[in-house]
């Protein structure tokens, strides 16, 4: 079962086309990668006043969490990047607190973007929390621990206030317990945010992603469609792909669109119908897809390649 047929039964599973930012509660809180979702299923249940959203890259791990989750009242979780759509999800001031256990260090150098540390992250954070919010940071790494605390103490919206080894937290995560009983250390860090802080936005969230469309007058075949195959395109460092195509009744089809800003890639399908005075395109309204930069780009750029008037 993939992310987008297990979404009607989990209804804590939100769709990545949702209309943004998505909904704030009068106490709403953020986890970013949950992994099997033990502690996040908990903590949820352990705090019912609150509205915990989940942000998880692997779809394996948000179906288990939505399996385990029963549906909760006070639960929706979200496959996607953190590291590019944190700021996109959510306005200005929005969250009390984000929890954020156990990330992978990303030792390497040529992935240093995705660390905690990364200057974009940090500014992410500090944009969406609350005047007074906290972020929460637990790490066994204690290099990694050291490294996060002096890059977003130094922030000019966040205060480092909390360095503390192995915490009595009342949940914890799977691993968090095993470490602790085998005596290893773990790193509880916690930073508030002090000061007004924003940053920019590549997702626009006045944009309606139902709407997203585009109407051109060329009436396309068949074949119009097989050429798109393996067509490309990039844009201000935004990369798009077409791919295969399948037909369907009233002559509709769907075509792969493949899309990637900065290293956050979304597969989806764009949905191209006839029209009685031209040819209607689309982003198919099933697609697990934002309307990033790319995706736009994407389907301006299938329009005009399809439109039998225009340049190509």
């Amino acid at each position: 079962m993939d992310i987008l047929n297990a979404r009607p039964q989990y209804k804590i599973i939100i769709n990545a086309g949702c209309k943004l930012p998505l909904k704030i509660y009068e106490h709403t809180q953020l986890e970013i990668g949950f992994g099997n979702g033990l502690f996040t299923v908990q903590y949820a249940k352990m705090n019912p006043d609150i509205m915990l959203y989940g942000l998880e890259i692997s779809g394996a791990c948000v179906l288990r969490c939505a399996r385990r989750a029963a549906d909760l009242e006070n639960l929706r979780i979200l496959c996607t990047d953190a590291r590019f759509m944190l700021r996109e999800l959510f306005p200005d001031e929005s969250l009390e607190k984000i929890i954020m256990n156990f990330p992978c260090p990303w030792s390497s150098n040529s992935s240093a973007h995705r660390r905690v540390t990364a200057k974009d992250f940090a500014d992410s954070l500090a944009t969406v929390l609350k005047i007074g919010g906290i972020f929460e940071f637990l790490s066994d790494d204690e290099k990694y621990s050291r490294e996060v605390w002096a890059k977003l103490s130094g922030h000019e919206a966040l205060s480092g206030e909390i360095f503390e080894l192995n915490p009595n937290r009342p949940v914890k995560t799977k691993y968090e317990r095993k470490w602790l009983d085998e005596g290893k250390n773990i790193h509880r860090l916690i930073f508030r945010k002090v000061s007004k802080f924003t940053s920019f936005r590549r997702i626009n969230f006045t944009e309606d992603f139902e709407n997203m469309h585009v109407k051109i007058s060329s009436k396309i075949s068949e074949q119009d469609i097989t050429d798109m195959n393996g067509i490309s395109g990039q844009k201000n460092g935004a990369f798009w792909k077409f791919g295969r195509y399948f037909s369907g009744n009233n002559n509709e089809f769907l075509l792969e669109g493949f899309t990637s800003d900065e290293e956050f890639e979304q597969r989806f399908y764009f949905k191209i119908s006839h029209r009685d005075d031209g040819t209607l395109i689309k982003i198919d309204r099933f697609a697990n897809a934002f309307l990033t930069p790319a995706v736009r780009s994407a389907i301006e750029d299938l329009s005009q390649r399809l439109n039998h008037e225009g340049n190509y």
